[in-house]
């Protein structure tokens, strides 16, 4: 199970860091193996920042991040590789997390290479899970600027599942990609995480690909997770007004 215990973090600004700035305040979350929990609320609202902490791109300024019972929160690096190859993010905007002087196989082998997949075994890995994020082969030897951004998203995918992920946290994942793209990856995703038991954090501000695709929701407002619960409970009778409101304007 992953763990986000009161997280909080605060951002300083100004001269001499006077301006605090609270982006989450005392957020308790958790994600368990095989299911997908949605993460909804209105933009600024703490939501990517909550999952940047959750695979320590971020340090949160108080609370712990708990990974299968350990705590990694101050884990040192070193230490935490192999929790950080378990713990993997997709952003939204897919194109930041490859470099664009690469092509599309030199950032996917940079991947293999890292977690030492032996080079004789690379194409065999690489075969399989192209075909299961539906890569084309005869485009990887491209530039990130000369393929779609649906094909740039499945090179980011065939990248992080090479790791063998335990857990996915899923930064708007599908929202720069057309409407039968998105399909297609949000049906990969979905079975991703019921076939090969990884748990997922998909942050979205789109209450119909996050009743489609989750199993519980928590509502984030100003920082603050105000109420999760499954999927049915916070579709038909939220307890917050918040959540009402969101529903009530989706409708």
């Amino acid at each position: 199970m992953l763990e986000l215990v009161k997280i909080s973090k605060e951002f300083r600004t100004g001269f001499l860091g006077r301006n605090v700035k609270q982006a989450v305040i005392d957020a308790s979350l958790r994600v368990e193996r095989g299911e997908i929990v949605g993460l909804i609320g209105e933009s600024g609202c703490g939501k990517s920042t909550l999952g940047r902490i959750a695979v320590k791109l971020l340090m949160p300024s108080s609370g712990h991040i708990i990974l299968d019972g350990a705590d990694v929160t101050d884990m040192p690096e070193k230490q935490f590789r192999e929790f950080r190859r378990q713990m993997q993010i997709i952003f939204q905007h897919p194109e930041t997390a490859l470099d664009p002087q690469y092509t599309l196989i030199e950032s996917i082998r940079e991947s293999f290479n890292k977690i030492g997949i032996p080079e004789a075994e690379q194409k065999g890995l690489l075969e399989n899970i192209s075909e299961e994020v539906n890569l084309p082969l005869d485009i990887v030897d491209r530039h990130p600027n000369q393929v779609s951004g649906g094909e740039i998203q499945r090179a980011v995918l065939t990248r992080v599942f090479a790791f063998e992920p335990r857990y996915l946290i899923l930064d708007e994942p599908t929202s720069m990609l057309d409407v039968s793209v998105q399909a297609h990856i949000l049906q990969l995703l979905k079975r991703k995480a019921k076939q090969d038991n990884v748990g997922m954090l998909f942050i979205s501000h789109d209450l119909e690909v996050i009743k489609a695709m989750c199993d519980r929701v928590a509502v984030m407002k100003e920082g603050k997770i105000l109420e999760d619960g499954s999927v049915k409970e916070m579709f038909q009778s939220p307890k917050s007004s918040y959540m009402k409101q969101l529903l009530e304007n989706s409708a």
